[in-house]
């Protein structure tokens, strides 16, 4: 018997232990994923109920891709990738395969990647990472999510500084902190900084990226 986006799901929620899935449920709370999924949905409920709220409000594919992203906001990135493996092999593909077509975008169809009109040529030209940040650094303030962890690939790749990153750590709320990383240390990084920050998003945010125009 083949299984649903429910089974694939609850079977990776299973697996995590109780401090794992606390932390899971503590990021989708604190996801800014719309339509948004309330404390008082999934307090104490066990990881079916969990399972069968997210599905039904995001809708079963999304649902999943929406998992590997919290999934990866808590630094659980062998669960991810195994989400991910076991929606591909019920015919969901959470990502999109190389050369193989892309979700909608901001501008145009289906296969057209996000862009913005260069004044030189007047002619429609492709996003930048660091332009993609510039025009979109509102959206990923107001969704943010996992701050934590994109602070400690920052810091890691000297993008940022342990001062920096004490500062934005102390920020009570994801979007305040996102607000002082990217007002901050991206911005002033130019578009190194920027494009740095891309990666990362792209690496444990991917579906919200997506969602966002990123290819």
């Amino acid at each position: 018997m083949s299984k649903s986006a429910m089974d694939v799901l609850l079977d990776v929620l299973e697996d995590l232990t109780e401090q794992q899935f606390k932390r899971f449920i503590d990021k989708l709370i604190d996801s800014r994923q719309e339509p948004r999924v309330r404390r008082g949905a999934v307090d104490k409920k066990d990881r079916l109920d969990v399972a069968r709220i997210m599905i039904d409000t995001y809708t079963e594919k999304r649902a999943l891709a929406v998992a590997v992203d919290l999934l990866k906001s808590v630094k659980l990135n062998q669960s991810a990738e195994d989400l991910e493996e076991a929606a591909a092999a019920i015919g969901l593909q959470l990502t999109p395969k190389a050369g193989g077509p892309s979700e909608p975008s901001y501008k145009g169809g289906p296969s057209e990647p996000m862009s913005y009109k260069d004044e030189r040529t007047n002619a429609e030209a492709p996003f930048s990472d660091a332009k993609f940040i510039d025009a979109k650094w509102t959206d990923l303030v107001s969704r943010a999510t996992g701050v934590e962890s994109i602070l400690d690939v920052l810091l890691s790749r000297k993008v940022i500084n342990s001062n920096q990153y004490s500062d934005i750590s102390a920020e009570r709320t994801p979007q305040k902190m996102m607000r002082a990383l990217i007002v901050g240390p991206i911005f002033a990084g130019g578009d190194s900084a920027k494009s740095a920050l891309y990666k990362v998003l792209m690496d444990q945010q991917s579906y919200m990226m997506r969602d966002l125009g990123a290819h």
